[in-house]
């Protein structure tokens, strides 16, 4: 009777065994099967699947921009899955805006686009006597107003080679300190080589072109502790004054 159960037993001890062994050549297989299984689903819910796909835009950093306008020229495709959009051409396309002077695309997981956009600054307003642009620290005129703002240097540009006057104008008012800058009327320029600030009280500062305006702009600082009319940098090294009062 004990052989029998001890046959019994030992039979049984075996095939534990053998089932054992079995399933050990088959757990790699089962677990890279899963593996590839998961990737796939994976797959699917990133590239294939509308659970993560675009459904709409957020935008940030906008002032003067609408943001129904940059929506509209993001032209982001809808319905596509996230990781499938082309956060660059989006971007691009966001920046021909003129007002805009950068855009960046990211993700917002699960299903939109984000928008972070940086608008240009005005720091001049150029004006021919009938139109007002404003014009950014770059000389991007990006704007055009009916009237001039308040707090801005007004620059009346003229002659044929606007952009490149505009241009060294820009340069002339951010070399300005602020405490000269808003004493500033209005800026004449006829071409990039002769510039003129007009202060009040029919105050002029004879500039020239603006090489050297950072160097300008502090032998200026100096030269006005004189009350003159007329103030002449155009040669930083030899500067000189009109109707100087005594």
């Amino acid at each position: 009777m004990s052989q029998s159960t001890d046959l019994a037993r030992a039979q049984e001890r075996f095939a534990r065994r053998q089932r054992l062994v079995r399933w050990r050549g088959w757990l790699p297989w089962a677990a890279g099967g899963l593996v590839v299984l998961l990737g796939g689903v994976i797959a699917w819910l990133f590239y294939f699947s509308s659970v993560l796909a675009v459904s709409g835009v957020k935008v940030a950093g906008a002032d003067t921009v609408p943001t129904a306008t940059i929506v509209e020229v993001a032209a982001a495709p809808l319905g596509t899955p996230l990781t499938k959009v082309d956060l660059g051409a989006i971007a691009e396309r966001v920046r021909t805006i003129q007002a805009v002077a950068d855009a960046q695309v990211t993700r917002a997981w699960p299903d939109q686009l984000k928008i972070v956009v940086t608008e240009r600054v005005p720091v001049v307003v150029v004006t021919d006597g009938s139109n007002f642009e404003l014009v950014d620290a770059t000389g991007v005129a990006f704007k055009t107003v009916p009237a001039k703002p308040e707090g801005l240097p007004e620059a009346l540009v003229v002659g044929s080679r606007r952009e490149v006057t505009i241009s060294s104008v820009v340069t002339v008012s951010a070399a300005l300190p602020a405490s000269l800058r808003s004493q500033v009327v209005s800026i004449s320029a006829a071409s990039p080589d002769s510039i003129t600030l007009n202060l009040g009280s029919k105050v002029k500062v004879v500039w020239g072109s603006s090489d050297d305006s950072e160097r300008k702009a502090a032998v200026l600082s100096v030269l006005m502790k004189r009350d003159a009319q007329v103030y002449d940098v155009s040669a930083p090294d030899l500067p000189v004054t009109k109707g100087e009062k005594k």
